[in-house]
């Protein structure tokens, strides 16, 4: 054999053993990112589930005060009828004359 087909083989292993390295090195990295992701999508589940619990019990407080404002309007509305029920308006005064611009 000759020298140059020596150092042929030589650098073709040895890129070679270089090449299966970087491999095993880009598989480790995205398991890694793999699991770092998957921590991340339970943290914004977690937020999530957060929020949705904080959600409720302000929705219902808001529909109660919803509920006691429409009620009271209600309420305002009756007595508003009641009061100009009970007072009972004069009649608008007639005009002797001709108005007049």
């Amino acid at each position: 054999m000759d020298l140059l087909q020596v150092a042929l083989i030589f650098l073709i292993l040895l890129l070679s053993i270089f090449l299966a390295i970087t491999g095993v090195q880009v598989f480790l990295i995205l398991r890694d990112l793999k699991k770092a992701l998957d921590k991340l999508n339970r943290v914004l589940n977690s937020g999530e589930k957060i929020a949705e619990d904080i959600e409720r019990p302000i929705t219902a407080a808001s529909n109660l005060v919803t509920s006691l404002g429409n009620s009271a309007k209600a309420a305002t509305d009756a007595a508003t009828k009641a009061i100009s029920g009970a007072v009972k308006k004069s009649p608008p005064k007639k005009r002797f004359y001709k108005r007049s611009l």
